[in-house]
Order: C-alpha cells, then structure tokens, then sequence
C-alpha cells in the first residue's frame, strides 16, 4: 500500500522527499488508529482473562470437593470395621 500511495503522489508531481513524508505520516497516523481500535478489544480479553480463572478455580474446587466425597465414601467401610 505504501508504495500505491508513493507512486501516487509523484503522478501528481509530489516530490520524493514530500511524498516519503505522506507516507510516513500516513503510516504514523494508521498505526495509531490501529492502536486506538485495538485498546477495546485488549480491555475485553482482559475482562474475559480474568472471568476464565475464576471458573477455572470454581471447577478445581468443586472436582476437590467431589473427589474427597468419593473417597471418603468408598473408605467409609474400612473405617467402619477398624473403628469397631
């Protein structure tokens, strides 16, 4: 794209130096659109980031707790016939 733009300017008899200078503003000006656009995307990733490691300790806890409830169950027995 910068070198369609280039050549552009010098068909409407924009000097080199003149026309680097557009480029290089445009490309400036661009990256910082680019940058603008993608602030509300990386905020929302962020957001979404931390929702993710919530759940993923809410589903750790709750496998935890659903696994010492099995063992503790199938033990249940042998625990019984040492305690009597």
């Amino acid at each position: 794209m910068h070198i369609t733009l280039f050549k552009a300017l010098k068909s409407v008899n924009v000097t080199d130096d003149q026309a680097t200078e557009v480029v290089a503003a445009f490309e400036e000006y661009m990256a910082v659109k680019i940058k603008e656009a993608n602030a509300g995307l990386e905020a929302q990733l962020k957001g979404q980031e931390a929702q993710l490691k919530a759940l993923t300790w809410l589903i750790g806890t709750l496998g935890s707790v659903i696994a010492i409830g099995v063992l503790v169950s199938a033990l249940s027995p042998i625990i019984t016939k040492l305690i009597h």
